[in-house]
């Protein structure tokens, strides 16, 4: 590395001190701050359109779809996610292009006098960031996923002309509300009045998200009503499946991103990508949408690592999301035995998540990733012994995947999970993702 590189390094290294030391001012809802942040540089979220996509579990991968689709019809497209896995620059996408750091680092010397002015938090300056690199870059549409909830989420700021929520469990209920009805509705706190909105929610929380539409006068689609999926063939290349909607039939479509989960988030992605064309975005164009999902992938979900034993990463990350994976990697993969590495966030439902492994985990390690929010190893131990799950405690989340590699055979399967912080580490050690 040169001194100038070094140099660059360093600067983007103390950017992001900054900028995560900002996690502190983390509960203060509302959108005042992030508005008069983005008003204070211009107003750059007035220069493109916006797709925002919210939901409790596949809002990322839907999201990563949509974008893939749109790049293939030549539209340039920004994609602004989170959280990141190995590094921030995965969360500001132009085309499929991560932010540059050193980009991040002007981006953050223009943001910074207002953002301390206003107590700013760290996803609100995030938001802004995105905004400010989108509008620069000269995109059209940028695909924007909520970071958390919806109603009060920064990125609630941008104006989007099409909604999209994926299917709601329960999550941050210390936030959001401990039921599926007062989840979902903050969820849609991000329909737009006579705008339009695309759901692959169920039960109450579609009840929630249909009434909001109605009050809103915005239209309103439901994925589980109105589409129709079948021959759902899953392996460890993806899945391919037939869908219809609004008369479209499409056969033989595949995703590469792993799981049977996915194929309802590629429906998801589809009637949007669909509602999209009736808004004259652009022009559906079934060679685009095919290759746009074929190629569409996502950093963490169920991405494989390694071969023999295979290593497979997931964020997973609370218990709907952990059943959905562990119901999938055996129609995914052919293993022997099966060891998670688990490393989960206090403020999770630790009961509900854990419970996911039982009689399907051969063994359980579990581990503390660096984070703070982290939940306690005795805490997690306890819960392993009421649920009888076979479990070591290994006290780093890089310790925990070479013990479980020095337990695992050839044939076995390790899985990586329980956040996105355990599966970050995992792969910082491992070099995986990382352009620094």
């Amino acid at each position: 590395m040169t001194r100038q590189e070094s140099k660059a390094s360093e600067s983007y290294r103390a950017c992001l001190d900054w900028l995560f030391a900002r996690h502190r001012f983390t509960m203060k809802p509302g959108l005042e701050r992030v508005e008069w942040l983005l008003g204070a540089v211009g107003s750059p979220h007035e220069q493109f359109r916006v797709v925002h996509v919210g939901g409790t579990n596949g809002k990322g991968s839907t999201s990563c779809m949509i974008a893939s689709v749109l790049r293939e019809h030549d539209i340039r497209v920004g994609l602004y996610t989170s959280p990141h896995v190995v590094d921030f620059t995965e969360r500001i996408l132009v085309g499929c292009d991560p932010i540059r750091p050193e980009r991040v680092v002007e981006l953050v010397d223009r943001l910074k006098p207002a953002a301390e002015e206003m107590a700013a938090t760290f996803f609100e300056i995030a938001t802004a960031m995105a905004a400010l690199h989108f509008a620069d870059e000269g995109v059209d549409i940028a695909v924007a996923e909520v970071g958390l909830g919806g109603r009060l989420d920064a990125t609630n700021a941008l104006d989007s002309l099409l909604s999209v929520i994926t299917g709601i469990a329960v999550d941050h209920s210390e936030i959001l509300g401990s039921d599926i009805a007062a989840i979902a509705s903050e969820k849609a706190g991000i329909i737009r009045e006579s705008g339009a909105v695309v759901t692959g929610a169920a039960g109450d929380a579609l009840d929630v998200i249909r009434g909001v539409a109605a009050a809103r006068k915005a239209r309103f689609v439901s994925v589980l009503e109105e589409v129709s999926v079948d021959s759902i063939s899953i392996s460890s290349n993806g899945s391919t499946f037939n869908l219809e909607y609004d008369a479209t039939l499409y056969e033989a479509l595949s995703v590469a991103m792993l799981g049977r989960y996915q194929v309802s988030n590629a429906s998801v992605a589809v009637v949007a990508l669909h509602e999209l064309d009736a808004l004259g975005v652009f022009s559906l164009s079934e060679k685009s949408l095919r290759r746009g999902l074929s190629e569409a992938s996502g950093m963490g979900r169920m991405q494989v690592i390694d071969q023999r034993p295979t290593i497979v990463a997931d964020v997973a990350h609370n218990p709907d999301g952990a059943e959905a994976l562990m119901s999938s990697l055996p129609n995914v993969f052919d293993y022997g035995r099966l060891i998670a590495v688990v490393g989960v966030m206090g403020d999770k439902d630790l009961r509900g998540f854990l419970s996911a492994f039982r009689d399907r985990a051969d063994l359980v390690i579990l581990t503390r990733p660096a984070s703070e929010r982290a939940a306690d190893l005795e805490t997690l131990k306890s819960i392993a012994e009421e649920l009888d799950l076979p479990h070591r405690l290994v006290a780093t989340a890089g310790a925990a995947l070479e013990s479980a590699l020095s337990e695992a055979s050839e044939g076995d399967l390790v899985l990586i999970t329980g956040s996105h912080y355990t599966v970050g580490d995992i792969l910082t050690s491992l070099g995986v993702g990382q352009e620094l």
